[in-house]
């Protein structure tokens, strides 16, 4: 361990936080002044609220913690620092160190992991100390005790590694080796752990109150799976089982139980009870679980593979390299493939009573699928292949599952499994879901079914889904305590209903306003909500786009805490104090976050990032509102250029995907490795315009036509822009509705499209490798908004296919797609290419070797930006064009250049 002394104060970094007064006049960005900005990351709160660290993210250098006390200038910088925590007593924090931004990619291109050290900061002195070869770390509950895993050496043999269990108070550290598994009790007065040597494996644990350590189990088999119980009373842990006639090993459950009473170890042998499954074992892997009683355990099963005796298989037999593509096939191959190890290690959920030595058996092949209700007593059980293949939305049947007896009654019959649809109360009473456009609820008790909602007259279910599939609801906040409540949203509000249905409070006003609220949880240690205390919830204009919050005391009286027309998000509350921050950001307005006490007036500044801009021009965003061609009123979100004069016409870059008014108040960093940044075009004196589109079905490209040009035309009519200046852009589902909006309408001059869809039809017919699933059911609920296969609706897929109409384009399109992108197939760009190339249309595709739908790869990024911008530069702003605009570039001419050293210095 090293030891050395950090004071740092406020002065060393007041460019951070403070704008420098200039005399200079202001001007636009250059690329090389966009590594100036940062970003600001996690944050968090000490327990006490005095102190708040922050991480500040850089483009292209080393990232930054910042650890700031909340009432005073006292602040410490941890330079390549992440992944931090407060102890609890709000003494220390713990963090790990990285090394410099150069280094870290220096190892990225040589496959090379780093490194990790442990920097653990006293908030009084100031004083760091330094542990090297980190794996990770945690504290107590109580913040009194530190535990430090230590990363094994590359040369070891052993399966362990090193635990150092550090007494932070009196600064001492115990060694504890060989160790593979540990864990901290709730109440952070005690630490369970295993050893394991080739001659000797244990279970033990340290009593952190008198330092007393004591074997709990001992065996030369493995111990795996420690977990405690939610209240640290008991521990629950696998004894490792062999046996001869079976590929795998089993395992024993075992429970040390009366931790703070009369201590005992119990044992659950499966090969001695008469009705556990004798093809099944229990997985050393699967999750083991304490029931809230501490009266069971759960865990799970798995198939046993017997012994292969008969010895018939060659040596040197080689087994065809096929896969056998079924029409029956639940899943299609690629699914298959992708879930595979999800699929292998899937386990059947079964219960073990230690007081009566009894096994339940709660999931089986026919509900694989099961979900604990709060309480554990009982499970919802069912299977997803119930009703596949299903070419549109998925539906199950659902059970539920008595856990004490195995007794299993069916609760809903083909019920839609798309809308998590049995959610269980916070005190395991009732189970909640959304069926016939309405919230039920489920009595398990009585195995009634309520429908809570039918009675109120608002809609509960999405008005604003423009898909072919089934409406969804707004959401469920979840249950208060006890289950009294259900809360429940609608478009606007927020309701309190009783499971009965028979009482409804509606706790919120916001539909006159047209202001959506929201609980917004500030505590998710208990699974219910408190509602005798004040709750907190987000508001959001839909119209407005304002943002804030506001509280409602336990008599539901609710008051603003802050609402404006600015981002307002990140809302974090101390855990013992009245203390809050949150973060404020616009178009031009930098994310800035600020601390409060409960009151929420006068909140002080904390942080406020990229104080820098105030040396440049920066363009303003409005909210934009225009009607589409069917009458129907939409908004859009408006940057203006940097440099901005009144009376002057720009050009314009029109981005667009489905809904993006709402980003109107999103702060962008400029970046010379994001080819669709609004600040690197509002630099380049371009307004940026995002309209808003929505849809009809089996129409989604002339739904984005008759959404856009209006858009683009309401703009033209301002005077400001430049009609032939006018370039559009999008990636995706907005790169397909670029490529088709520009087949129907010559107002754009220039294009660019990364992974568009350019045939319905074959698009329909691929993969989504991602995924391993058919585009198919994409196109028929969700996105592709097709009410049927391109057999049934085949002029409809057609109609609204780019390469269908691509004899009218006039626009030069730009198309970029990655050789593994496993969303969009890169197939659509090649249809594209061929269709424009045959056609001798201005048309150029990049390709980027290795890359999936999103670059990846730095280089890769930067120059799909500069390509982007060439592309822009010359179609849209009339500049000279590149070779590779005009030509091309050869492969042979490619490769010479892959092939060319690089000059001294790095420079070519």
């Amino acid at each position: 361990m090293i030891k050395n002394k950090q004071r740092i104060w406020l002065s060393l970094i007041l460019c951070l936080f403070v704008a420098m007064p200039t005399m200079a006049q202001k001007q636009n960005l250059e690329p090389e002044d966009f590594k100036l900005w940062h970003s600001l990351t996690a944050s968090s709160l000490s327990d006490d609220g005095n102190w708040n660290a922050y991480s500040i993210s850089r483009q292209e250098d080393s990232d930054t913690v910042f650890v700031k006390h909340t009432s005073s200038d006292k602040i410490y910088i941890l330079p390549f620092a992440n992944g931090g925590s407060f102890s609890a007593d709000n003494q220390w924090y713990a963090y790990r160190i990285g090394v410099p931004y150069a280094e870290s990619q220096k190892l990225e291109e040589q496959k090379k992991s780093i490194e990790y050290k442990l920097g653990i900061l006293n908030l009084s002195s100031g004083n760091i100390e330094t542990i090297s070869s980190l794996s990770r770390f945690s504290f107590s509950d109580d913040g009194k005790f530190l535990s430090v895993y230590l990363t094994k050496p590359k040369d070891s043999k052993e399966k362990g590694s090193t635990l150092l269990l550090r007494d932070l108070a009196k600064g001492t550290t115990r060694n504890i080796g060989n160790v593979t598994e540990y864990g901290f009790n709730k109440k952070g007065d005690r630490l369970a752990f295993v050893t394991e040597n080739e001659a000797f494996k244990s279970v033990e644990m340290i009593n952190l109150m008198n330092q007393s350590q004591m074997v709990i189990a001992s065996d030369t088999v493995s111990f795996s799976n420690l977990t405690w119980h939610k209240e640290g009373g008991s521990l629950a842990f696998y004894k490792e089982m062999k046996q001869k006639d079976y590929e795998e090993e089993s395992q024993q459950v075992m429970l040390y139980s009366g931790i703070y009473g009369t201590p005992s170890l119990k044992a659950f042998d499966h090969t001695t009870v008469s009705n556990f499954p004798e093809d099944m074992r229990i997985l050393a892997s699967s999750n083991i679980a304490i029931s809230k009683a501490e009266d069971a355990v759960f865990f799970g099963l798995q198939e046993w593979t017997p012994k292969d005796t008969t010895k018939t298989k060659k040596k040197d037999e080689k087994l065809p390299g096929v896969d056998i593509w079924h029409y029956g096939d639940t899943e299609i191959q690629p699914r298959q493939k992708v879930t595979h190890n999800q699929d292998k290690n899937r386990t059947h959920l079964s219960a073990w009573w230690p007081t009566s030595d009894k096994f339940v058996r709660i999931g089986d092949d026919d509900q694989p699928i099961t979900n604990l209700t709060e309480d554990h007593k009982f499970a919802v059980a069912y299977n997803p292949e119930d009703y596949k293949p299903a070419f549109k939305e998925d539906h199950a049947d659902y059970y539920v599952v008595n856990t004490a007896t195995g007794e299993k009654k069916k609760m809903l019959d083909r019920q839609l499994s798309n809308f998590n649809s049995a959610r269980t109360s916070a005190a395991g009473k009732y189970i909640a879901y959304f069926t016939d456009q309405n919230w039920w609820v489920y009595n398990i008790a009585s195995s009634t079914h309520t429908n809570v909602t039918e009675s109120i007259n608002v809609p509960f279910y999405s008005v604003e889904y423009d898909g072919p599939g089934t409406p969804p609801p707004y959401g469920l906040a979840g249950f208060s305590k006890d289950d009294k409540e259900i809360l429940i949203y609608d478009q606007f509000d927020v309701y309190a209903i009783s499971p009965d249905g028979n009482n409804t409070r509606k706790l919120t006003d916001g539909r006159a306003d047209e202001k959506v609220f929201r609980i917004n949880r500030l505590d998710f240690e208990e699974p219910y909500i408190d509602i005798t205390q004040p709750l907190y919830l987000s508001a959001y204009g839909d119209k407005t786009k304002y943002f804030g919050y506001y509280r409602m005391d336990a008599r539901g009286r609710m008051s603003e805490l802050i609402y404006e027309n600015m981002a307002i998000n990140r809302l974090s509350k101390a855990k013992k104090a009245d203390k809050f921050t949150f973060v404020k950001q616009a178009g031009d307005v930098s994310p800035t976050m600020y601390v409060t006490d409960n009151s929420f007036k006068n909140p002080s500044v904390l942080v406020r990032t990229n104080t820098q801009q105030d040396d440049f021009n920066w363009g303003k965003s409005e909210l934009v509102t225009y009607t589409n061609a069917d009458g129907k009123e939409l908004q859009g979100a408006l940057t203006y250029p940097a440099n901005y004069e009144p009376g002057k016409q720009y050009p314009m870059v029109v981005y667009i995907y489905e809904i993006l008014s709402n980003s109107v108040h999103g702060y962008s960093n400029p970046s010379v490795r994001s080819a669709y940044n609004t600040t690197n075009f509002s630099q380049q004196d371009y307004f940026v315009f995002k309209p808003d589109i929505v849809y009809d079905i089996n129409d989604p490209g002339m739904s984005a036509v008759k959404c856009v040009v209006p858009a683009v035309e309401k703009m033209l009519e301002t005077g400001m822009i430049d009609k032939d200046k006018v370039a559009l852009m999008g990636h995706s589902w907005g790169a397909y509705q670029t490529s088709f909006i520009i087949t129907q309408t010559d107002l754009f001059a220039g294009a660019v499209a990364g992974a568009p869809l350019t045939d319905m039809i074959s698009m329909s017919l691929s993969i989504y490798w991602n995924s391993g699933t058919p585009d198919q059911k994409i196109f028929e609920t969700s996105q592709g908004r097709f009410s049927g296969p391109w057999y049934e609706e085949y002029e409809a897929h057609k109609r609204n296919s780019p390469i269908h109409g691509a004899q009218n384009i006039k626009t030069p399109l730009l198309v970029a797609f990655g050789d593994k992108d496993g969303a969009v197939d890169w197939q659509q760009g090649i249809e594209m290419y061929g269709t424009m190339r045959r056609m001798e249309k201005p048309h150029v595709m990049l390709v980027y070797e290795g890359e999936n739908h999103g670059l990846a790869k730095r280089e890769n990024q930067m120059d799909y930006y500069t390509k982007t911008k060439e592309w822009f530069d010359h179609f849209v702003l009339g500049k000279t064009a590149p070779t590779w605009i005009t030509e091309g570039i050869s492969y042979m001419d490619k490769m010479k250049a892959r092939a060319t050293p690089e000059p001294a210095g790095g420079q070519r």
